[in-house]
């Protein structure tokens, strides 16, 4: 009786092989999340030998890096955070992310990278480079602002934070608030994480 790798067409060649790993992992990601996904499933479902993932990508984490990527185009982040100028980036901004994680393939990829960041160390540093260093950096640094770098990490503290408690762990009333609302009431925070400067309409800006 064949085996069932054998049964199932293992592929061998490379490019083919390398390829096929990264489409399944993609998949797997997406669907099942970092903790539930193991490198044999992914060999799996790849058609692989499971030796042949570690071989080009030597870890699970590895595997993540490797084919993860910003759940939004950069540029089109940063076009739409500033059409209205620099004064009112917060607001758009707070619309753009609660919008994107309205979307369920968005929303499924942002949670996939904030589980996965809290289970590795390697992971949390491919999750800050995706989100900060690709998108966030560039847009602060678009703004205008000083301490870009410190600035970026303010604003993914607070979407990372609300992927967690709106999309993970479903903490209520923030889970079922309508995205409108729950835009409106980050504006603010989002203006000063990424200018400094706090709303006229702020008493403490007296």
């Amino acid at each position: 009786m064949a085996e069932t790798g054998t049964r199932r067409g293992r592929r061998t060649d490379g490019g083919q092989a390398r390829a096929a790993i990264e489409e399944a992992a993609l998949r797997l990601f997406s669907e099942d999340g970092y903790d539930r996904t193991s490198v044999r499933q992914v060999a799996f479902a790849a058609g692989v030998d499971p030796m042949l993932v570690t071989h080009y990508f030597k870890t699970k984490a590895g595997l993540f890096a490797a084919i993860v990527r910003p759940p939004v185009d950069p540029a089109v982040a940063t076009a739409f955070v500033l059409g209205e100028g620099p004064e009112h980036a917060g607001a758009r901004l707070a619309s753009f992310v609660v919008r994107t994680m309205e979307n369920p393939d968005s929303r499924k990829w942002i949670v996939t990278m904030v589980r996965a960041a809290t289970a590795e160390p390697e992971v949390a540093a491919v999750v800050r480079q995706r989100f900060a260093d690709a998108i966030l950096v560039p847009l602060v640094e678009a703004v205008g602002s000083d301490e870009p770098g410190y600035r970026a990490t303010l604003v993914m503290s607070q979407i990372m934070g609300l992927a967690m408690a709106r999309h993970v762990l479903a903490v209520e009333p923030l889970a079922s608030w309508p995205p409108e609302r729950v835009a409106a009431d980050l504006a603010e925070t989002f203006q000063r994480y990424l200018t400094g400067e706090l709303s006229r309409t702020d008493p403490a800006a007296g």
